[in-house]
């Protein structure tokens, strides 16, 4: 079974934005080894969003993937998610996976918010994580050629500035929104060990 989230159809940067931080992340939780969902644009009822497996049950520490899913507390750090919650981990036959992501990089949130945050633990929620997983998602993520990440951000920002979800996505916010994740990336990688 499929689960079709809409995109919000009022008129701000920040819906398009928001579509390029769930699909980024995504997209680099696959090559990195961490448990999101896979995502991918679609159209329901002449409306554009985000079509992705349905997860029916609230997750919990005795999930099969329990060491994946608290090494992850590593890849949400360092993409600046500060929406991580218990509610947005969920499972599938006692498989858990982390869900919406539309809070990452510098999806709804000013610079001056971003330049607050950017050296703090930003995750309300650890995963049951402990000090020996976080690294081993810390090791995860440094395996990662950054020049792969980039790629990813770079070919994800192409692919919603072609679906056109806000005219105010231009080129220049295209340009900028790549940019800007790629600094946070780079940025939270180098004090990712210092977040836990």
């Amino acid at each position: 079974m499929r689960f079709f989230k809409p995109v919000k159809s009022f008129k701000d940067v920040n819906v398009a934005i928001e579509v390029f931080a769930e699909l980024s992340a995504s997209r680099l939780s696959k090559i990195m080894g961490f448990p999101l969902l896979e995502l991918e644009i679609a159209e329901k009822d002449g409306k554009l969003g985000l079509l992705m497996d349905h997860l029916p049950d609230k997750a919990n520490e005795n999930v099969l993937n329990i060491d994946k899913l608290r090494a992850a507390l590593a890849f949400e750090e360092v993409i600046l998610n500060i929406d991580l919650k218990e509610e947005h981990i969920l499972a599938k036959e006692n498989v858990a996976y982390i869900i919406d992501h539309g809070h990452s990089f510098n999806a709804w949130k000013p610079l001056y918010y971003i330049q607050e945050i950017i050296d703090k633990k930003v995750s309300r929620f650890n995963l049951w994580s402990n000090r020996e997983k976080f690294m081993e998602g810390v090791e995860m993520i440094n395996s990662i050629d950054e020049k792969n990440v980039l790629e990813v951000l770079r070919d994800t920002a192409e692919e919603v500035y072609h679906y056109n979800f806000c005219k105010l996505f231009d080129r220049k916010a295209v340009e900028e929104t790549v940019d800007l994740s790629f600094r946070i990336f780079r940025y939270r990688k180098r004090i990712l060990p210092s977040l836990f």
